[in-house]
């Protein structure tokens, strides 16, 4: 008779085991969640039909992260809160294309609080997509992993493409129409200014953006022969 009882207690913790697991595995699915929630925000926004700052450009940024914390030895749940601020980063332009990091920030958590996310994780997230408003001024290096990751682009050869995909973005939203010399050398006063912060950014991804710098500065010093 004293078998019964043990074998309810037995099938209780194997079902409580066995609740606690699929409630953890349902949390460790966040990054996926996050992915589906803002692909999907993005895709019917007018950010589908933004030239530079489109659906493309937020996937990029998510794979860069993840390329450049792997150098940074950051795995995990400290890796965790970096994807998800990547995903939300630029959403803010649904709604507004200037200072649209704190729109972005303020869809982050109405999302993650109904995800009942971890506070402080929240804030992880909502400081790393902040620290992506230009001039850029990271703190943490999880908001240098995610600053070196949107300005991935500078150091690519695909860079000048992106570049002009930049300027008719500008000419659309903000009735920006530059010269050809005006172009070249606002980018290339960028390119002076902006600083990398990761090693990955200090190394690799430098060593092309001297590279595109150069061609610029060439482009642009023919207008003032």
């Amino acid at each position: 008779m004293l078998l019964l009882p043990l074998i309810n207690i037995l099938v209780l913790n194997f079902v409580t085991m066995a609740f606690n697991f699929l409630k953890g595995l349902s949390k460790s699915n966040i990054v996926s969640d996050t992915y589906d929630h803002c692909i999907d925000l993005l895709e019917n926004s007018r950010c589908k039909s933004l030239p530079f700052h489109s659906v493309e450009h937020t996937k990029e940024v998510y794979e860069y992260v993840k390329t450049i914390a792997n150098y940074e030895e950051v795995f995990g749940q400290e890796l965790e809160p970096i994807l998800i601020a990547a995903l939300f980063h630029d959403t803010g332009m649904a709604e507004t294309y200037e200072n649209h990091e704190e729109q972005s920030a303020v869809f982050a958590r109405e999302f993650l609080n109904k995800q009942e996310y971890p506070p402080e994780k929240l804030e992880a997230v909502v400081a790393c997509i902040l620290a992506t408003k230009m001039p850029q001024n990271p703190q943490t290096k999880s908001e240098m992993i995610i600053c070196d990751a949107d300005l991935y682009h500078l150091g690519l050869e695909s860079y000048i493409f992106k570049n002009e995909r930049l300027r008719g973005e500008w000419e659309q939203y903000f009735d920006l129409n530059y010269s050809d010399e005006e172009w070249y050398a606002i980018n290339v006063e960028f390119m002076e200014n902006q600083k990398y912060h990761t090693w990955f950014g200090k190394t690799v991804l430098k060593n092309r953006k001297d590279l595109n710098y150069n061609m610029l500065k060439e482009r642009h010093d023919k207008y003032l022969m």
